[in-house]
């Protein structure tokens, strides 16, 4: 079990390495949202997902709606 929860993380950003970004482009755009979610209490936040990548080629846009979802599926119960 301690093997899955250490790749989960990887997992979750898969498709953002296999659409050729860097560590630091996938860490600012993690950041972006993030700091949407906790200062824009909820509102933005699916704003945010879209306009991250707007900017983007269809591939990293498209890797990056994977990895959200990703990110959502494995998010704890509220």
């Amino acid at each position: 079990m301690e093997l899955v929860a250490r790749e989960q993380p990887y997992w979750v950003i898969q498709p953002l390495v296999d659409a050729g970004l860097d560590v630091e482009q996938i860490r600012t755009l993690l950041f972006r949202l993030a700091f949407e979610a906790m200062v824009g209490g909820g509102r933005g936040v699916e704003a945010e997902v879209a306009n991250a990548v707007l900017d983007k080629p269809q591939e990293v846009r498209a890797a990056w709606v994977e990895t959200v979802g990703r990110m959502l599926a494995h998010a704890p119960a509220e």
